[in-house]
């Protein structure tokens, strides 16, 4: 009773489906290598990558080449932070170039835009959900090239890469790997192509004012990196504990343990998805009010469609209200998937843990069985903060956002006339056949995603592989999604196909599709494959670190405890990320030696 209101309220929070409880299915130990390369299939090509830009020394505006600066109204402009316009004529270009310098060539924990891009958990690799969409890429990159030329300062190495990704949000977010990722939810509802070059603008605008660079970004990346972290982590925990529970022969725990992971797993997934439904980077008040300041700069400054003074500021308010109600729905889900998290795991403290001593552990030689003991009470005592970490939204309420960017455009630009807004380039988005298309294909895999964590396994296979599941053409998320129902099922050598699939195809690569896939073989026994996918990992994702707990997991599986162990010392001596030792110690819970909390997950942000 208890997991089924579980999955009730993540249903509720993120969509409908039946509930179907599938019996596992034994590995077949014919079942072909998995790792192997894949036949070609026609693809659709990517835009390349932007050229890299260097830097040479200090670039300064020309004397004359800004407007001059005038104070914006203090009563007029309400919170809004900026009090001169325009903005961009107060920068200082020697600070711009050392934040510049920072985001380029920076290492370590200290540094900017590159030195948190090197750890892979600030990337697009790490977030859920993205698909190339060239057509659309091709629409607007000349827009932030635009922007570029209207800059007067040290440029962006290069840039940005557009990313689309498969929801419903009204959002766009700029990444320190230099990719701005723009919602399929903003495109649908924008009206005007207004709404797009603003927040494209604002994005756009933290990359180039260096905000990367800056240390309370860079501590509040740190935060939303651990928060992602610990929520896969606590997936990894179910999937262990299933697998653990299924390598036992007493009936009481067969039914017991076994069971409620599985029913589980699918609210450990959810809470992946919704967390990283939020994740955003960790912006101050006082950024958020630059990065609309020099939008409204850009845009000027290179000619863009504005529309009329009293139709723009109309239209933002109703795009800073739909982006606001977007954040708070998104939310809103995620904590009812943190919740429904957090009652599995007290399930799991309070009565198959208590199982589980009954029996003196008899059989639970495999992977995972550490945890299998231990990841009812020490997770449930750290779950709480996880959304709390991930910030929230920290632009001014829309109505005081509007009143205050308007009054900075009268200030800085008081005979302004930008081009009127037609809607053209908006237009022209929504009548590509790949609008239309992605939409449905993003309806369909949200339909899918929802029946896949309500645990109707059969029905998310049959509308992921309506959409090209098990296809190297398909989105990534699309075959990741299939490979996790095929999974949960028990049948790990289908799950493989689709893992396979998504690992050697044309969509964006995953970081958590390779966890995923790793510790699925690691947990059948595949060491073999294993290594293979934690070496391709390492070298795809350049980030041997973060693939340190996925080894301790794969040694123990394989009974090396002394690799393991080294491997684990090795973990420990990592600096400056602390969500890597963390994951270590929840790896090797013996190793770390804390009684109080066996699975070794001391969060920085709370609990």
């Amino acid at each position: 009773m208890r997991h089924s209101m579980i999955l009730a309220a993540v249903a509720i929070a993120l969509g409908t489906a039946p509930t179907i409880d599938a019996a596992p299915k034994k590995k077949r130990a014919a079942a072909p290598a998995k790792v192997a390369a894949a036949p070609a299939e026609p693809v659709v090509a990517s835009l390349p990558d932007a050229p890299y830009v260097p830097l040479t020394g200090c670039p300064v505006p020309p004397a004359g080449s800004l407007a001059a600066v005038k104070k914006v109204d203090k009563k007029a402009r309400g919170k809004f932070s900026i009090d001169k316009a325009p903005f961009i004529s107060t920068l200082d270009a020697g600070d711009l170039c050392v934040s510049g310098n920072k985001m380029r060539s920076g290492a370590g924990d200290t540094a900017g835009s590159m030195g948190l891009s090197a750890q892979v958990m600030n990337t697009r690799s790490a977030r859920m959900d993205l698909v190339d969409i060239p057509a659309f890429e091709r629409e607007l990159r000349p827009v932030l090239e635009a922007f570029g030329k209207a800059w007067p300062y040290a440029p962006l190495e290069r840039t940005p890469k557009l990313l689309f990704r498969a929801d419903e949000a009204y959002q766009a977010q700029a990444l320190p790997d230099n990719t701005i990722v723009v919602s399929m939810g903003l495109l649908e509802a924008a009206q005007s192509d207004s709404e797009v070059l603003f927040v494209l603008a604002h994005e756009y605008s933290h990359l180039l004012l260096g905000h990367f660079a800056k240390a309370e970004t860079i501590a509040g990346a740190r935060g939303a990196t651990q928060a992602v972290s610990v929520a896969w982590s606590a997936g990894s925990a179910f999937t262990a504990m299933k697998r653990s529970g299924g390598n036992v022969s007493l009936a009481t725990m067969q039914s017991g343990m076994d069971a409620g992971a599985r029913r589980a797993a699918p609210v450990a997934e959810a809470l992946r998805f919704a967390v990283d439904d939020i994740f955003a980077t960790s912006w101050n008040r006082d950024q958020e009010n630059e990065a609309d300041a020099l939008a409204v700069d850009l845009l000027i400054r290179s000619n863009m469609t504005i529309d009329s003074y009293a139709n723009v500021f109309e239209r933002l308010q109703k795009a800073f209200e739909a982006q606001k109600a977007s954040y708070d729905k998104r939310k809103a889900a995620a904590d009812a998937a943190q919740a429904s998290m957090g009652e599995a795991m007290k399930g799991f403290a309070t009565s198959n843990v208590a199982g589980f001593a009954a029996t003196g552990g008899a059989g639970m030689q495999g992977f995972g069985s550490g945890l299998l003991k231990t990841a009812g009470g020490a997770l449930v005592s750290n779950l709480g903060n996880i959304t709390r970490s991930m910030g929230g939204d920290t632009h001014l309420p829309p109505e005081e956002r509007r009143k205050g960017l308007a009054a900075y455009f009268q200030a800085g630009y008081p005979t302004a006339d930008p081009p009127i807004d037609t809607g053209a380039l908006i237009g022209r988005i929504k009548g590509k056949p790949e609008f239309a298309r992605t939409v449905a294909m993003r309806n369909a895999y949200m339909k899918a995603r929802a029946s896949y964590f309500a645990q109707d396994y059969a029905g998310a296979s049959a509308q992921l592989r309506a959409l090209g599941a098990g296809s190297r053409t398909a989105p990534t998320f699309v075959n990741y999604v299939a490979g996790l129902a095929a999974r949960d099922q028990g049948n790990v050598a289908q799950a493989g196909s689709f893992f396979q699939a998504a690992r050697t195809g044309s969509g964006v690569q995953n970081l958590q599709l390779y966890e995923s896939y790793t510790e699925m073989e690691i947990g059948a026994g595949d060491m073999s494959d294993s290594n293979a996918l934690i070496a391709e990992g390492k070298a795809r994702f350049k980030d041997p670190d973060h693939f340190k707990s996925i080894e301790i997991k794969r040694d123990i599986a394989a009974g090396d405890m002394a690799g393991a162990q080294l491997v684990y010392n090795a973990c420990m001596a990592v600096k400056g990320r602390d969500y890597i030792t963390e994951r270590c110690k929840a790896a090797m819970p013996q190793a770390a030696q804390q009684p109080s909390n066996p699975l070794g997950f001391k969060l920085p942000f709370g609990g």
